[in-house]
């Protein structure tokens, strides 16, 4: 009990600490903002090595806070802070659960009704970096039809509903409070939870099952990345990126470090025709991944975001969720391990 009394006022000061050094970082953020141009103008007037330094360091603060601008976008379209659109005719629970930092967060749990309700397979939905959770309703209700499975779909903070603001740390407190609430749901078949990612979605599915892997039942992924510096060096290609230090990068998501842990069941997903995140990524996430049960899934024309619309693409979910709820024993699993499902 006093070690518990202990840990948790040990959270508290860490949250409050954190809190402080966010603001202090907001703080910086706009004094760099405001006092560039005045710094630029000074320079000009005057000159000296000091000022020069600090011109340097004002306009290396703003493109460090921008890069949250060059990858989340929760206001587009428009309204998505504003609506967030709600199945009609479909068992449905709207959940709002908090975070250990404090932040609410919207959930949307859409029920399938079949034989044997306790025993039906939980998917944890992540979407991408742009929306919220009822953009995902038509994709979500073909998942819940076609695999026969509950979804529990998650808008991170910042979106839709959910208070705060994105940040990497803040998405994956986020995901780890969604499978701390599911763990607490009795109506939840808690040895059969399995992760999807798409996009941003997949390097947090990544990410929460590296470190939950005795509670997350499989994992799939779809049309992600290795690591947000690897993306800098796709897109940004004429400057030199790949030479830039980690620690320049306000947002990493490594993955493909990450995907060394998950040891779980693994379905990647990859729409040879992403004009977004080179299709070669998941391939090496695939590559990299120790799973003894792992399986690749490629779609020639699908898209970064419509890959579900590819035929043939719900039947490798269900067929890869099967193999996993079946509980093949482990030789049957060494034997099909390096299987690539080409559709």
């Amino acid at each position: 009990m006093i070690l518990a009394f202990a840990m948790e006022k040990s959270w508290k000061l860490w949250a409050y600490a954190e809190r402080w050094l966010f603001l202090l970082a907001s703080w910086s953020w706009a004094l760099c903002r405001v006092s560039l141009l005045p710094l630029i103008l000074t320079f000009n007037m005057y000159g000296g090595i000091l000022l020069l330094l600090l011109i340097f360091v004002s306009i290396a603060g703003i493109l460090y806070k921008f890069q949250d601008v060059l990858l989340y976008f929760p206001e587009q379209p428009s309204s998505s802070r504003l609506y967030v659109p709600m199945p009609t005719g479909i068992p449905h629970e709207n959940i709002f659960i908090k975070t250990k930092d404090g932040i609410i967060l919207n959930l949307l749990l859409l029920r399938f009704v079949g034989d044997n309700p306790g025993h039906t397979p939980t998917v944890i939905y992540f979407h991408g970096n742009a929306g919220n959770i009822g953009h995902r309703l038509p994709n979500a209700l073909l998942m819940l039809v076609n695999l026969k499975v509950n979804l529990l779909l998650v808008d991170y903070r910042g979106y839709g509903k959910s208070d705060g603001e994105a940040s990497e740390e803040g998405l994956y407190l986020d995901s780890e409070a969604v499978l701390d609430y599911v763990m607490t749901r009795p109506d939840i078949d808690k040895t059969k939870i399995i992760l999807f990612g798409r996009s941003l979605g997949g390097a947090v599915a990544v990410h929460l099952a590296s470190g939950n892997s005795h509670r997350i039942a499989a994992v799939m992924i779809e049309n992600t990345f290795l690591s947000i510096p690897h993306m800098a060096s796709t897109l940004f290609s004429f400057f030199p990126m790949r030479y830039l230090p980690l620690w320049c990068y306000k947002n990493k998501f490594l993955s493909y470090r990450k995907i060394l842990q998950c040891r779980m069941p693994s379905l990647f997903i990859s729409g040879l025709s992403d004009q977004l995140i080179p299709p070669v990524m998941m391939k090496q996430l695939y590559e990299l991944s120790p799973s003894r049960t792992k399986r690749l899934a490629i779609f020639p024309d699908g898209t970064h975001n419509d890959t579900w619309q590819c035929q043939g693409y719900f039947t490798a979910l269900e067929q890869f969720i099967k193999e996993v709820i079946s509980n093949q024993c482990p030789e049957e699993m060494e034997k099909t391990s390096s299987n690539v499902t080409i559709i």
